[in-house]
């Protein structure tokens, strides 16, 4: 084989490598996190927040995940209630991220190039309020005409992550919040 043919088959082979690597990354920035930590009581405000701007990053090859999320992005229906979880609850001043690190850990019944419904278990790390735990949850990696949206819910006890729930206000905010978690995903393509 001459120099020429030979070095038109590596070039050949390094872009089909790095084009199957690139499309088995998804990749969002406007990932959804609700926040739901109503308390005992039904007559009060409803403390619930959405952030839209969450970034994700899946590896489909591998299961890897990892997200990020701007404390000061979620909002309230109350700008009272925003600064509250701001400044007294989250410290977003001083703990700016919550992050979660981890793996679809049975991430081989997905087939990412066929519609379906697959559920699917996360185990990772998740860092929030300087704490960090290790978490499990169980979600759903929906493929539907190429797009990829993977969804979960999960329950954080507030007290696990160091976040104090002031007695005054102990029936209004539940000692554990309702989280869930989805984000359409497009290839990541190294741009």
């Amino acid at each position: 084989m001459n120099a020429t043919r030979f070095f038109f088959l590596l070039m050949l082979l390094a872009s089909i490598t790095y084009t199957t690597n690139a499309q088995s990354k998804y990749f969002t920035r406007s990932g959804t996190v609700i926040f739901d930590a109503e308390g005992k009581l039904d007559d009060v405000e409803e403390i619930k927040a959405k952030n839209t701007a969450a970034t994700c990053v899946l590896d489909a090859a591998t299961g890897q995940m990892e997200w990020a999320v701007t404390m000061n992005k979620f909002t309230f229906a109350s700008t009272l209630m925003q600064k509250h979880f701001n400044e007294n609850y989250v410290e977003s001043e001083k703990y700016p991220k919550a992050t979660f690190k981890g793996k679809i850990s049975d991430i081989g019944k997905v087939n990412f190039s066929k519609d379906g419904t697959y559920p699917v278990t996360v185990n990772g790390t998740m860092n929030l309020h300087g704490v960090t735990k290790e978490i499990s949850a169980k979600g759903v990696i929906t493929v539907e005409k190429g797009k990829v949206l993977a969804s979960s819910g999960i329950e954080i006890g507030l007290k696990d992550y160091k976040i104090d729930i002031p007695t005054v206000v102990f029936v209004k905010i539940a000692e554990t919040a309702k989280v869930s978690i989805s984000a359409a995903l497009e290839i990541l393509n190294g741009k």
